[in-house]
């Protein structure tokens, strides 16, 4: 049976916040003026145990706050055929409701500060976190090697889930018929569930990105497709031996910045 490769492919929704442009195919979104009207969605509703995945890709100075990420059971055709986009995820669109949507901050290690529609913040500790089998994570699509989930700099450590590099995923996960626990991974790390109960099949859930503050461009992490040879040997590598050994590899620096991510 053929399989269309560009079903498999992640992108952001057509119908997205006036100071959003999308390029490669969706996959990117880069906030061309301001710190708002930047409120992005998943062009398809997300899966239950379908991770997410997005890296920074550039921040701007002079802002406070950043990134916003989280899901919506508000279809983004509907929202935009009965009036506009919000020009923020919080407190517009959390307001609207069947929103679960927080800001990410530098906070790192399975303790995230969040911050709520209010702007008042809270600290939530990891609870029950995804379960791993080596470098292996499961999905409901498939497997996804751990590394892909990491920043090229949290290899070398020393990198905030708010840095320019930085992969932060979003992903539900039932714990009943359900009811559904939001779980953030940032830079391969299960932060634990950060809400909890989500009514999963009332309605599709949306992922939400808005592209805030000092975040200025994101970029959507390609999961799901087909890997070429090459990506394979990569991964296949990084499950026999740990990142940390690479720059000491008797390798050309092409190849050992390439099994980084570097490249």
């Amino acid at each position: 049976m053929n399989i269309d490769p560009n079903s498999t492919i992640t992108r952001f929704h057509p119908y997205h916040g006036e100071h959003i442009t999308l390029s490669e195919d969706n996959t990117i979104a880069y906030r061309n003026r301001s710190f708002a009207n930047a409120l992005t969605f998943s062009e398809k509703p997300l899966l239950p145990g379908e991770l997410f995945l997005l890296e920074i890709e550039q921040n701007e100075r002079g802002w406070s706050g950043h990134m916003r990420l989280g899901l919506t059971q508000l279809d983004p055709l509907t929202i935009y055929e009965t009036g506009s986009i919000p020009q923020f995820a919080l407190p517009d669109l959390a307001d609207i409701g069947t929103s679960w949507i927080y800001g990410i901050t530098k906070a790192h290690n399975s303790v995230i500060e969040y911050e709520d529609c209010e702007g008042r913040r809270c600290i939530k500790m990891g609870g029950t976190k995804i379960t791993t089998d080596s470098n292996i994570i499961k999905t409901c699509r498939g497997t996804i090697p751990v590394g892909l989930l990491k920043s090229n700099r949290a290899f070398a450590g020393g990198i905030s889930p708010t840095d320019m590099g930085s992969r932060i995923g979003v992903m539900y996960i039932p714990t009943d018929e359900n009811k559904a626990n939001m779980h953030y991974i940032i830079n391969g790390e299960d932060q634990g569930p950060c809400v909890k109960g989500i009514p999963f099949n009332d309605a599709p859930l949306h992922v939400v990105v808005d592209v805030y503050g000092t975040t200025k461009k994101v970029k959507i992490i390609q999961l799901y497709v087909v890997p070429s040879l090459q990506s394979a040997c990569r991964d296949a590598i990084l499950g026999m031996i740990s990142s940390k050994s690479i720059p000491f590899l008797p390798l050309p620096t092409p190849l050992k910045q390439y099994l980084l991510y570097q490249i």
